[in-house]
């Protein structure tokens, strides 16, 4: 039996898509790579093309501008945090516990992530990624899924303010976890630990 067209469009779309999937990985491997020997502001379009073994024009195919590059590299160190604070949730605490536990998990990851070490020690580039990322679908997607619908369920439960939205609330909640990634917290304000519970955990407390 031969395939129907259909079905052979459909196999053709598939095997485009994953190709396009292969490449962007490609190159966002090779601005990694850039990144950690230049710097992320030094770090040019054709230094990323260079490295994958690309024509420059292949790297714009994939992403128009250098920020877009930056920020789609930012946005992996973040969905690989995510990815590893995801057991932090998977216990019996109480939900401000849970989210401790899960920013502390994260700022350990991202730390230990040399994108981000280079991003942190790049300040100009760091804000730029920070930035273009926070205002990509793709993010508040993956924030939606790992932290948005959480604070839902635990506005629901009465165990977390809500006066504010669960949308404003995840977008401080990564601010404050970010800001602890980028500088972290002295030991005479208890460490990250400390200004999680004693700052954070109190701003999300259910009001009165």
């Amino acid at each position: 039996m031969t395939d129907q067209p259909s079905d052979r469009h459909g196999n053709s779309r598939a095997s485009d898509s994953q190709a396009d999937e292969e490449a962007r990985e490609r190159l966002l491997a090779a601005a990694d790579a850039c990144y950690e020997d230049r710097g992320p502001t030094r770090t040019r379009m054709g230094d990323v093309a260079r490295r994958a073994g690309v024509h420059r024009s292949t790297v714009y195919y994939y992403f128009p501008t250098k920020d877009a590059l930056l920020a789609a590299s930012f946005l992996r160190v973040l969905t690989s945090t995510l990815n590893g604070v995801e057991e932090c949730w998977q216990t019996d605490e109480p939900f401000l516990a849970q989210l401790v536990a899960a920013c502390l998990r994260g700022t350990h990851v991202a730390r230990n992530s040399a994108v981000m070490r280079s991003l942190v020690d790049d300040h100009e580039g760091l804000g730029a990624a920070y930035r273009a990322a926070e205002g990509s679908e793709l993010w508040r997607a993956r924030l939606a899924d790992a932290l948005v619908r959480r604070l839902e369920t635990a506005a629901a439960a009465g165990e977390i303010r809500q006066d504010l939205s669960p949308d404003t609330l995840a977008r401080w909640i990564v601010r404050v976890t970010f800001s602890l990634v980028t500088e972290p917290a002295q030991p005479e304000d208890g460490g990250d630990d400390g200004v999680l519970r004693n700052l954070l955990v109190a701003s999300l407390m259910p009001r009165l």
